[in-house]
């Protein structure tokens, strides 16, 4: 008999695997670049890559010359990071595991990072008290996740409604991209947080390019298109495409719509 949480956690599988998400990852990944840099991650030192996707940030670790392991729930992504890190001939681990409920023994990493991933867990305390569990005495936690208020959040609020997997209980996933909340959840447990906000710049011939990309790459979003009708679908499409022009800083037609979010570096005491 499986349970509600097993059951929440296959549809969720489900939906990573139905489409290619890599092409939306690759795009970001001077975000695992930076996080890795800020985060000082040394050759030599146990690096976890949690709700790892396709492997943007456990490859920069790796490039580092980190021990690195990638860790998510879809077995997908794992098997696109593989293929990835076999190319730039790089050394990684791989194991599925939810963020949640991580796999892995107490204090066995040195570095623990998550780039856009750990903020999809339902129970964000429940994450955060897994990210310290596994991470050493005088390491470090590093993670990404997007604003409320910038153009990715905003897409988010619009979208969660609509998505064809049962709602998240408690606050929204952005709410890990603000400096308040992670240090509610991570309270007198870190020595220190250091937290910033940066922007991705999300590229595209148009908005409306950008807005067909979406739909055919990210997941959630490619997840709520098959359930519309051909008018609805146009509606989200349009949807999609005006959040994108609101955020445009292009003046020639293409999109250069930043996305602004909070990089986040804690210290477990």
């Amino acid at each position: 008999m499986t349970t509600n949480g097993e059951e929440l956690n296959a549809r969720v599988r489900a939906m990573w695997s139905a489409v290619d998400y890599n092409p939306i990852a690759t795009r970001e990944t001077l975000v695992s670049e930076l996080l890795v840099r800020h985060a000082e991650v040394h050759a030599g030192e146990r690096v976890l890559d949690v709700a790892s996707g396709t492997g943007n940030t456990a490859l920069a670790a790796a490039r580092r010359d980190a021990v690195v392991t990638a860790s998510d729930l879809v077995p997908a992504n794992l098997e696109r990071a593989a293929s990835r890190a076999e190319v730039e001939g790089l050394r990684l681990r791989f194991e599925v595991g939810d963020a949640q409920d991580l796999p892995f023994e107490d204090a066995s990493f040195d570095v623990v990072l998550s780039t856009f991933g750990a903020m999809y867990a339902p129970d964000h305390q429940r994450a955060a008290d897994e990210l310290l569990r596994v991470c050493r005495a005088g390491g470090r936690i590093g993670l990404v996740s997007w604003t409320p208020d910038g153009m990715a959040g905003v897409i988010q609020a619009n979208n969660v409604a609509n998505l064809p997997v049962p709602p998240l209980a408690g606050p929204p996933p952005s709410q890990w991209g603000t400096e308040r909340h992670c240090r509610e959840l991570f309270g007198a447990r870190v020595s220190a947080l250091a937290a910033v906000v940066r922007s991705h710049e999300f590229c595209a011939p148009s908005a409306r390019a950008q807005a067909e990309f979406f739909r055919d790459h990210l997941p959630p979003l490619h997840a709520i298109y098959q359930t519309l009708t051909e008018e609805t679908r146009e509606q989200l499409l349009g949807r999609l495409t005006g959040v994108f022009e609101r955020f445009n800083q292009a003046t020639d037609g293409t999109l250069v719509a930043p996305s602004d979010y909070l990089e986040m570096i804690a210290t477990v005491k």
